[in-house]
């Protein structure tokens, strides 16, 4: 089997999914925009070929790297990146040569805020209304209160967007909107958890998990905030039925997902948004310590064809803690581990790109005790 992986490098723990589809005898051919002498040598020794192209977001230097390993090596028969900037590159690669995997206009809704709210109809879950922003008449027929909540049709993260209290910040928003479309949708007063998990090649859940969010990422850029985030060891009965029927309605196979919805005051939920691809920051290394398992195994051999046994039980909260360097904390990071020990099981600098969300550093944690885990994220991100 050949598969070729976009960003190999990137983020670094990511390079365990190709290290696990080589154990699987899957012969991995990367493309990336560092030198072969750059990647690291584990990386390395797991790919079979690797392509260099000037900028990853040069869509034809990917498809030509696609094209050079097809001429070379034969049938392509996967791509994977699982990063999502790269999620409609990968299906334009799988629409030039014809590779099994979901293709452009399967990914529309991904795409397209606009289109993500027809799978939330066809999948019959509560969704906030939303509209494509056309001028100031149409937007304020649309708005029944405010505030209401604007960004790009098309976009990734926190960039651009937009918390319209009254008229006078609607007026304010067309003046400097940019020419492509937006999206308004009513503004949801709510806290942000998601439902997360894996399916098999018949779009089965074979994993899954539910994420308790600080705060969103627009609000954490905004002001300047540090982020956590925890997992659940018992998932609310109504938002694993709701995610459930997303994942059914958009057809995930062979794929990490990554749900979003606001848990309203009444404790009901409203779907915010989906992605066909594993939460960010570390949240991969989450699923296998709350779970003794190890999902880039599963991944790998799900994409190798191979009928693994995947058994698992949420064993654990395990919490995501960044922490921003521009502050002061009670605790040093020292003092972190000589307090809380085994319980903090993993931490690490965090990516450039990613520090205005995750932070300059970020620390796992993991206990069977969601009181003890709250403790953990008051002392971690304890200011003076």
């Amino acid at each position: 089997m050949n598969l070729v992986y976009i960003s190999p490098h990137y983020p670094t723990h990511y390079s365990q999914f190709v290290e696990a589809l080589a154990k699987h005898g899957v012969k991995v051919f990367g493309i990336s925009d560092l030198p072969d002498e750059a990647l690291d040598p584990r990386l390395k020794h797991a790919l079979s070929g690797h392509y260099r192209v000037e900028k990853l977001d040069n869509h034809q230097q990917v498809i030509d790297a696609a094209g050079f390993f097809k001429n070379h090596i034969g049938t392509i028969d996967r791509v994977e990146s699982h990063l999502e900037p790269w999620i409609e590159l990968e299906a334009m690669v799988r629409d030039a040569f014809n590779i099994t995997g979901p293709k452009s206009d399967h990914l529309s809704f991904i795409k397209r805020k606009s289109k993500m709210k027809e799978i939330f109809q066809k999948a019959k879950v509560p969704a906030a209304r939303g509209t494509i922003v056309h001028d100031l008449e149409q937007c304020k027929k649309f708005i029944k209160h405010y505030p209401v909540f604007i960004k790009p049709d098309i976009g990734v993260g926190a960039a651009d967007t937009y918390t319209i209290h009254n008229e006078k910040d609607l007026v304010s928003f067309f003046a400097v909107k940019q020419d492509y479309d937006y999206f308004m949708e009513d503004f949801v007063n709510g806290n942000l958890v998601s439902f997360d998990g894996l399916t098999d090649r018949d779009g089965n859940i074979v994993f899954c998990t539910s994420h308790v969010f600080s705060n969103d990422i627009h609000r954490v850029v905004k002001q300047d905030e540090n982020v956590w985030y925890y997992s659940v060891i018992d998932i609310p009965e109504e938002l694993e039925k709701y995610g459930r029927q997303i994942v059914k309605a958009a057809e995930v196979k062979e794929k990490f997902f990554h749900i979003e919805f606001f848990k309203l005051p009444n404790n009901s939920f409203m779907v915010l948004e989906i992605n066909m691809r594993p939460p960010g920051g570390l949240t991969t290394h989450m699923f296998n310590f709350a779970c003794d398992i190890d999902v880039y195994d599963w991944w790998a051999s799900i994409m190798a064809g191979h009928k693994s046994e995947r058994k698992f039980e949420r064993r654990y909260h395990c919490a995501f803690i960044g922490r921003k360097h521009n502050r002061p904390y009670k605790y040093s990071h020292d003092q972190l581990y000589a307090k809380w020990g085994e319980k903090i099981v993993h931490s690490q600098p965090m990516s450039p790109i990613e520090y205005s969300v995750m932070g300059h550093w970020g620390y796992l944690a993991r206990s069977r005790d969601l009181n003890e885990i709250e403790t953990i994220i008051k002392d971690i991100t304890w200011e003076l």
